[in-house]
């Protein structure tokens, strides 16, 4: 179902979220995002069922931890999908999990040019810290939150 999610994804939509194009998860890729980790990484999915019955994934949200207390964030949803509050939901949720878990502080590493995503960012409180040429880094303090 992850790899239909990619192959029903726009080419652009796939570079913002993994800073390069591929039509298809090179294995190593699939391999990692299928690993999880309950103590270390954290994966919603946002999905539905078609008329058919068949399950279909529609949204993907990850936080896994760099360092201690701290998670990297990533969000991927389905280009026809975007912009109906999907991505909204899966931050929401992933914030919650992470201070449940005890992960005071989210980051993200984004692309410039992936307007949406620093938008939402901005909506959730991130700041932007310094960054490379192409790249804006984003962090949330969690403990500054209230629960």
């Amino acid at each position: 179902m992850l790899e239909e999610l990619v192959a029903r994804t726009a080419l652009h939509d796939l570079q913002m979220r993994f800073f390069g194009g591929f039509r298809k998860l090179p294995p190593d890729l699939l391999d990692h995002l299928m690993r999880i980790d309950p103590e270390q990484r954290i994966a919603l999915v946002a999905s539905s069922y078609r008329s058919s019955g068949t399950p279909e994934i529609l949204a993907v949200g990850r936080a896994h931890a760099v360092a201690q207390g701290s998670a990297e964030l990533a969000l991927l949803v389905r280009s026809d999908l975007k912009g109906l509050g999907l991505g909204s939901l899966l931050l929401e949720r992933l914030i919650r999990c992470c201070r449940k878990r005890g992960v005071s502080r989210l980051e993200a590493d984004v692309l410039r040019e992936n307007a949406p995503m620093l938008r939402l960012a901005d909506r959730y409180g991130f700041r932007r810290e310094a960054a490379q040429q192409e790249i804006t880094h984003l962090v949330l303090e969690l403990s500054s939150l209230a629960a």
